[in-house]
């Protein structure tokens, strides 16, 4: 029950709404980029910079992992399709080149993403703080 209680408080708090939506947005976003490793990596980044929860970004991280692997071929895919990739690259300079344009290909999506995350969230927060506030949840 003592749980709950703690629940109920940290949904009322609007402060810990908007960083939760952050993030669950940056956790999903940044534990998608196509390169294993790096996840890690950008989420302690972005958990400083912006005074996020770094467990809980990293368990979001985590969750999005099998997410990771499955947008990795697309996001190459779009990277060719964005730079007119028409023949197989080869050698250190291909390998350099595939993984530029990977990349590309990921910030075309991790921006709309992550805004469309966060709102989305904030607001599923927000319905749920004012759910607990009529007694739903307490």
């Amino acid at each position: 029950m003592k749980i709950i209680e703690r629940l109920s408080a940290w949904l009322k708090d609007e402060s810990s709404t908007e960083k939760l939506a952050l993030t669950v947005a940056l956790g999903v976003v940044l534990g998608v980029f196509p390169f294993f490793g790096i996840p890690t990596i950008l989420c302690g980044l972005a958990a400083a910079v912006w005074r996020l929860n770094f467990p809980a970004l990293q368990l979001v991280n985590y969750f999005a992992y099998p997410l990771q692997i499955a947008l990795l071929w697309p996001f190459a895919r779009l990277g060719g399709a964005l730079f007119g990739a028409s023949h197989p690259l080869q050698g250190l300079t291909g390998l350099s080149l595939i993984a530029l344009r990977t990349t590309a290909a990921w910030l075309c999506f991790a921006i709309p993403a992550a805004l469309i995350l966060y709102f989305a969230v904030h607001r599923l927060l927000r319905w749920q703080r004012t759910r607990a506030s009529v007694g739903f949840l307490s």
